[in-house]
């Protein structure tokens, strides 16, 4: 374990990121593409589709990726045994869940909109089979290789923009756009299994006391992800109503571009949990020097994001779609300064997580989802998108203080405010820099290129990070 730990993590994490940089660009692909066919409400009816899919998928988890990953992870003699009766209970928990999705559809205040409905019943297929596909990402992420699950998505995403492309230029209708959406479902669970099976191979089995040991484990963990991601989706739902499709067009092709780049930071924070539940009640010490030299990390490949994000938001908007949904602009700088609380308090659940802190997970999740719901009933009505925006970003500023605080009680980490301060100098600098290069006459992307040139330079003269340190970073403590 202490050699593969020395590297594996900064090689799982820095590999996902090269992949998942070709993925995002793809994925901007799409997203264009969509934008120009299918228009403002479109889109709307689009990610209404996906969300209300989205939200589903995660109560169909159960929780069971974080749990079954801590539990090979301690007993990896056990890893097939474990896995055979996931695999069996991730199934069933989706077939199940893909039932109530449909059928409660037509209780939502979607239901007199046709296309939601049937684009509900067709996306259902990409919950069953990414739930099943995200199996093997448990068999991956603990062994560190999840640069193949990121590889299964690219690969998907490859498919589904050839299919996509295709329904445009022969007209299809929006029904066959959401069948895109089951299509990437199909290809990422395809893909998942092809590359999990050259570390193991496991089928579907039932063993009561296994299955039951592990969804006793799960099922809390399961309701905090369920609250979590209704926190994350609450704003997008409650705009279909109150605001209409339009507005959730607009803001919801804001919020796409903080979901995936706030996935770079789940990737970094999910290649610490197989450490952090190994040694969290052996040796808090070590978790400690983990998590003070990951805090840095996660401020510092943050921040350069929310300054081009909030500088370039114009740009970017129109870059990805029309002129149609610049409006959405302003949502992005709120919700690019968002994005380093996201980093951070992703970083610190995997702490609770791993000292198996359920009850009071599902207390916090609680907690600020009704936070969410009451500030989004008071902002959405007068502010539209914008104040669910601000929404966004208040509540992930609350949910950073509770965790810190509960964090802190179960380790007592400590913070390397040297760096820390040099890198939100650095961060100021470099957002000064770049709202002076946004005025020179030079195409975006160049502007973009520049921005993340000072940044590196100037990390460099502060002597925080460097290209030939970075990798030192990310390693653990030789003591491992």
């Amino acid at each position: 374990m202490a050699d593969v730990n020395k590297k594996a993590i900064f090689v799982n994490t820095a590999s996902q990121i090269v992949v998942r940089v070709v993925t995002l660009a793809f994925t901007l692909i799409s997203v264009k593409l969509l934008a120009r066919y299918l228009g403002a409400a479109g889109v709307g009816d689009f990610n209404a589709v996906t969300t209300y899919v989205n939200f589903f998928l995660v109560i169909a988890d159960l929780g069971l990726f974080s749990v079954t990953v801590r539990e090979i992870s301690k007993a990896p003699d056990h890893e097939k045994k474990i896995m055979s009766n996931v695999l069996t209970i991730r199934a069933v928990s989706a077939f199940i869940v893909s039932l109530v999705a449909i059928a409660l559809i037509a209780f939502t205040p979607y239901r007199s909109n046709h296309n939601i409905i049937f684009g509900v019943i067709i996306a259902t297929g990409f919950l069953y089979f990414n739930l099943l596909g995200s199996v093997y990402d448990m068999v991956l992420q603990n062994r560190l290789k999840m640069q193949f699950s990121a590889l299964a998505e690219l690969l998907s995403k490859l498919v589904t923009i050839a299919a996509l492309y295709a329904i445009t230029v022969l007209h299809g209708n929006f029904l066959w756009v959401i069948g895109t959406v089951a299509l990437s479902g199909i290809m990422i669970w395809l893909f998942k299994w092809y590359f999990a099976r050259r570390f193991i191979v496991f089928g579907p089995k039932f063993n009561k006391e296994v299955s039951s040991w592990i969804f006793n484990l799960s099922w809390p963990i399961g309701v905090v992800f369920v609250v979590n991601n209704l926190y994350f989706k609450l704003d997008t739902l409650m705009l279909y109503p109150m605001k209409g499709r339009e507005a959730v067009g607009i803001y919801s092709n804001a919020y796409k571009i903080l979901e995936v780049i706030a996935f770079f930071g789940s990737y970094f924070a999910s290649s610490l949990k197989p450490a952090i539940s190994e040694h969290i009640g052996k040796n808090k010490e070590m978790v400690a020097h983990l998590i003070q030299k990951s805090f840095n990390v996660m401020l510092f490949i943050s921040l350069p994001m929310t300054i081009i994000c909030s500088v370039f938001s114009k740009e970017i908007i129109t870059l990805l779609s029309t002129k149609e949904f610049i409006p959405g602009s302003s949502a992005l700088i709120l919700l690019a300064f968002t994005l380093p609380l996201i980093y951070l308090n992703t970083l610190l659940a995997e702490i609770l997580i791993a000292n198996d802190e359920k009850k009071l997970m599902i207390k916090i999740a609680i907690s600020v989802l009704l936070f969410n719901f009451l500030f989004n009933l008071f902002a959405i009505p007068k502010y539209s998108f914008m104040g669910a925006a601000w929404g966004t970003l208040v509540s992930e500023l609350v949910l950073l203080g509770i965790n810190w605080f509960n964090a802190h009680r179960v380790v007592s980490f400590k913070v390397d405010w040297a760096t820390t301060l040099k890198i939100i100098l650095i961060f100021a600098i470099t957002l000064i820099l770049t709202l002076f290069i946004r005025q020179l006459p030079i195409n975006f992307i160049i502007g973009i290129a520049l921005s993340a040139i000072s940044y590196l330079l100037l990390s460099q003269l502060f002597k925080v990070y460097s290209v030939k340190n970075f990798r030192d970073l990310l390693k653990i403590d030789k003591a491992i």
